[in-house]
């Protein structure tokens, strides 16, 4: 691939409808930023109860979540170690919850559940189904210069596509905003975590990142093929992109 052409991503913020653009390349890092979409699509909302502020909920898990500041100054109300209690709201349901502050990163707020109920357990179960996550993605609007597809789906699942004439080049698949998995025609498949930055990563809704926060795993990593398999598979991607891909998502022999 050397000398071709590295893909473009864009998106729209939602605030200004600005566009910025993204590329995936398996050479060193390089210095400058790039940007991966994101937007505060999400029914997922927490209400603090000291102060009644509502934040999004960037990433949930059946274990705890990761709160998105609009202010940075947010971040003196969740020390580490902090605990707190509010009303989560998944699917349109909302549940008393209490937690405790684990990590700060950017303007997300790392938190663990205490005492889940098992009410709550049990809807975060199917609320985080891959099957259910899968069907939750939905295309986005892009723009027409963009050679990218983009899928949005709920508690930070994404799908971002790049065509090549009547195939696909490349795919991400990107897990609960913490974890990937890349599948590339000419190179095959890896996956890895998301290490965000120190400084404010979301900005008018668009999640910004640096390449050097892809840190791949030292090896493919067979549970999150078979989850990006699932999610794929669940997916509104055309059928024949779908066979295309499913066959590439296990590990190399």
């Amino acid at each position: 691939m050397e000398g071709q052409k590295p893909p473009k991503l864009r998106s729209l913020s939602p605030e200004e409808g600005s566009s910025a653009s993204s590329a995936s390349q398996h050479a060193e890092p390089l210095p400058e930023r790039r940007l991966l979409p994101r937007l505060a699509l999400s029914g997922e909302q927490f209400r603090l109860t000291s102060n009644g502020k509502i934040f999004g909920v960037a990433d949930l898990s059946v274990t705890g979540m990761a709160l998105r500041l609009l202010e940075l100054n947010d971040r003196l109300l969740f020390p580490v170690g902090t605990h707190f209690s509010g009303m989560l709201n998944v699917n349109r349901t909302k549940h008393s919850v209490a937690a405790v502050v684990k990590n700060l990163r950017g303007d997300h707020v790392g938190c663990q559940f205490v005492n889940v109920g098992s009410e709550l357990h049990t809807e975060l179960r199917q609320w985080l189904d891959p099957v259910q996550l899968g069907n939750s993605l939905r295309l986005m609007p892009q723009g027409a210069s963009s050679e990218s597809i983009w899928y949005n789906g709920r508690s930070g699942t994404e799908m971002i596509v790049w065509p090549r004439e009547n195939a696909l080049a490349r795919i991400w698949i990107v897990l609960w905003g913490q974890e990937f998995v890349e599948w590339d025609h000419a190179t095959g498949v890896r996956t890895g975590e998301l290490k965000l930055g120190p400084e404010r990563d979301s900005v008018q809704g668009v999640l910004r990142w640096a390449p050097e926060w892809l840190v791949p795993d030292a090896a493919p990593d067979l549970a999150k093929l078979n989850l990006a398999k699932t999610i794929l598979l669940s997916s509104k991607l055309p059928e024949h992109w779908k066979h295309e891909v499913q066959s590439g998502l296990v590990p190399p022999v």
